[in-house]
């Protein structure tokens, strides 16, 4: 690693960190890794992740010393905590899901309502204790905290108070402006909301600037909170160095990662369905493939339970390694995107799409962030209607049929590399130099 003049050190506090297999623990590691390039020396106060994580409830059994584990790396310091369970979560532990759910559902809010205000009901707390007690013994000249979980951001309010050292708010997704929580209009969630969203306005109102991952959730953050935002785009590691062509004789289409309650998932399954039904395809032309999708019980039955006559169409599988997830999207024909209606978003597993350099389609077309990304990349196809995807899908089959190759993209290499997690890391590092400077 070529050697850099140090002159800023800036505090990472983040829940998701490697080797926890999340999109969550991407992003910040992405600075932890890149940060000396720019200049700044990346230290990091996270949690003692040791467990691959295939099902929710295996975050729980993390296994975990006692004592905090510090890492001096090459590029900079790891400080983990233990892992460290409320209540509902050893209930769950000993229990299983199925028993004691409605003993175990009113704690878990309970502790979620009293966590904003009280430790010692705050099962994140280790983090703030550990910040706390690194910047009474050593400088920081920023403060970087990624949420959610949101908490976090609490920590980022009271340091500063205490320290008077400046901190980032970055947002993966959406507090108050959640794409997944509106759906949830029940009354207990409702006050639920309404109550976080008086902690969310106290806990920004110090804070130098928000990050967030595409300027649509960014606009509309800096909106609420009369905040100044920067773009931080999750991105991808590397390009796919070759092209790697899919053997089998059925036509790959891949989705990977979560599905969301909003996306519409349903305009491609129509499409698939119609086509059975006017038997211009058959089981065995094509496989839709939705990687990782049985880590999310009640997207998995909204796929699995459209049409009985999809079923050997679909395949699902568990939480995987990234790797393997990789490799699934660089042997995949199409690699599928899903838009929601009232929502715009660049989803990270899009940036994984476009470094596999297969063709993406987006479904719906949004007219707007991602459609505009595919356009701009020159990385795949957005459709208005289902007619355009049947017809789309048909000629492709056909050509895998008589020995033809599908569509192909030549995207914008130029445009892709601004996309990578290393050109990231260094915008947000010009980022936090410049608040500094302030």
């Amino acid at each position: 690693m070529a050697t850099t003049k140090i002159n800023v050190r800036v505090l990472i506090i983040c829940n998701d960190f490697p080797p926890l297999n999340s999109i969550g623990a991407l992003r910040p590691y992405s600075w932890f890794r890149w940060f000396k390039k720019s200049g700044i020396e990346p230290v990091v106060i996270t949690k003692q992740w040791t467990t691959q994580i295939e099902r929710p409830e295996d975050v729980l059994k993390s296994a975990s010393s006692h004592k905090k584990i510090t890492e001096h790396a090459d590029y900079g310091t790891i400080m983990a905590v233990p892992v460290e369970l409320i209540l509902p979560d050893k209930i769950f532990l000993q229990f299983g899901e199925a028993k004691k759910r409605v003993w175990r559902k009113a704690l878990s809010l309970l502790y979620k309502l009293l966590s904003f205000c009280f430790f010692s009901f705050d099962k994140h707390a280790a983090l703030y204790y550990e910040a706390r007690k690194y910047l009474r013994n050593e400088k920081a000249d920023v403060l970087l905290i990624t949420g959610e979980p949101f908490i976090l951001f609490r920590y980022g309010y009271l340091l500063h108070k205490e320290f008077g050292i400046p901190w980032v708010a970055d947002f993966r997704d959406g507090w108050k402006l959640n794409h997944v929580t509106r759906f949830n209009r029940d009354l207990t969630n409702r006050f639920l909301q309404w109550w976080e969203f008086r902690f969310e306005k106290k806990y920004l109102s110090n804070c130098a600037f928000i990050t967030a991952p595409d300027p649509y959730l960014g606009d509309a953050l800096a909106k609420l909170h009369n905040k100044n935002f920067k773009v931080v785009y999750n991105g991808f590691e590397k390009l796919q160095a070759e092209n790697i062509s899919n053997q089998s004789t059925e036509l790959l289409i891949t989705h990977t990662g979560t599905l969301t309650a909003g996306q519409q998932v349903e305009f491609l399954l129509q499409a698939v369905l119609e086509l059975h039904i006017e038997k211009k395809i058959g089981i065995g032309d094509m496989q839709l493939n939705f990687v990782g999708l049985e880590y999310y019980p009640v997207q998995r039955e909204r796929v699995k339970n459209f049409s009985t006559e999809l079923g050997g169409y679909i395949n699902t599988t568990p939480r995987i390694l990234r790797e393997e997830a990789l490799r699934i999207n660089y042997e995949s024909d199409f690699l599928i995107a899903f838009t929601e209606k009232n929502y715009q978003a660049i989803f990270a597993k899009v940036y994984d799409y476009l470094a596999a350099k297969k063709p993406i389609l987006v479904l719906p077309d949004d007219h707007g962030l991602l459609s505009n990304l595919i356009t701009e990349t020159r990385s795949g196809i957005s459709f208005n209607h289902i007619e355009e995807l049947k017809i789309f899908l048909l000629a492709q089959i056909q050509k895998r049929k008589t020995g033809e190759k599908t569509i192909s993209i030549s995207p914008d290499n130029e445009k892709l590399l601004f996309y990578t997690r290393e050109k990231q890391a260094e915008r947000l590092a010009q980022f936090l130099k410049e608040t500094i400077q302030k």
